[in-house]
């Protein structure tokens, strides 16, 4: 077989020998050992001063679509260097620059106040910098996922889109009909606040696991292969759901930080970028993105038993929440 000849499917051998089969495609298998680094979508490794990521779904080119995000961002956002891409029969592989430090949520518990404020304010104007972008102007609202409607892609956008799938999901067993048509009554009520089109790039999935912080700076935001058209705000969604819920958030390897140790993080950012925040019904807005959100993650996880029984986190419990108004909304807007 070639060097990127190599079968489909999942093991960590067969993973392994694809990374290396990446490496010698792109010239690099003198750049060190490849150390695996979970990832729930793709194949990742971390190479010497080298970030190698290998998507083997086949379905659609997310990572040639993170090239090309890539390669269109200014400067003043802070993001891994391109370094190379190709397909294979196999899927498609990105490799970039390793940035330096870890997810920011690893370092937030053991911050300084002055630490953190200086982390934020850098995202605030990454992200200013960002939503400068005109990702129609570019050719990034071509994606695959956004043909597609994958489910996986965070937010199930546009509204049309969200009602075909709050539709499917109704007719779920354990899922109470009466909770849907809420659902949509108040989705089409907020419909009316939001724009009718954007061509503004945003990140599409920016938590603190997608930025790095390296003990004194933040290095850069990372994971981009989701960035498409959208309104700015629609970055605030899962940034700030996060925040207010970051046990369900963060890597399985460390403890979660606190609510509490996030309740400044709105003023900083909104001092660093006040536009973000600047509709006066923002709080609507932020409804529809978090439901575009959920709604998906619903159709991968049917309820399988009743509503009392079922986790915390659990989809259909989060719209519960959010459509009876008692979901984060509160503490994000209250801060």
């Amino acid at each position: 077989m070639g060097p990127c000849t190599v079968a489909a499917g999942y093991d960590i051998m067969t993973a392994a020998i694809r990374a290396h089969a990446v490496l010698a495609q792109a010239g690099l298998t003198g750049a060190g050992r490849p150390m695996r680094v979970a990832n729930s979508l793709n194949e990742v490794w971390f190479v010497g001063p080298y970030v190698v990521r290998v998507n083997t779904r086949g379905d659609r080119l997310t990572l040639a679509h993170e090239r090309d995000v890539l390669q269109a961002l200014p400067r003043g956002v802070p993001a891994p260097l391109l370094v190379d891409y190709g397909e294979c029969s196999f899927g498609e592989w990105l490799v970039v620059s390793r940035a330096p430090g870890e997810e920011l949520s690893r370092f937030w518990p053991t911050m300084s106040e002055e630490q953190r404020e200086e982390a934020i304010t850098t995202l605030g104007h990454g992200m200013r910098e960002l939503h400068h972008v005109n990702a129609r102007a570019l050719g990034l609202d071509r994606a695959p996922f956004l043909e597609s409607g994958a489910t996986e892609c965070p937010h199930r956008l546009p509204v049309d889109r969200l009602l075909d799938l709050l539709a499917q999901v109704a007719r779920f067993h354990f899922v109470d009909p009466a909770l849907m048509r809420s659902a949509v009554e108040q989705l089409i009520e907020a419909t009316a606040y939001l724009d009718s089109d954007s061509e503004t790039l945003v990140h599409g999935d920016l938590h603190f696991e997608n930025v790095l912080w390296d003990g004194t700076a933040l290095t850069a935001i990372i994971d981009w292969e989701w960035s498409r058209p959208g309104p700015p705000d629609l970055d605030l969604d899962v940034l700030l759901h996060s925040l207010a819920d970051p046990a369900a958030h963060v890597g399985l390897d460390y403890a979660a930080p606190r609510r509490r140790d996030f309740d400044n993080v709105v003023t900083w950012l909104r001092d660093a970028y006040p536009e973000l925040f600047a509709h006066a019904h923002l709080a609507q807005r932020l409804f529809v993105y978090r439901l575009a959100y959920d709604a998906p993650d619903l159709l991968r996880h049917p309820p399988d038993r009743p509503t009392e029984k079922l986790p915390w986190h659990h989809p259909y419990l989060r719209i519960q929440r959010l459509v009876e108004g008692r979901s984060d909304l509160a503490w994000i807007l209250a801060n």
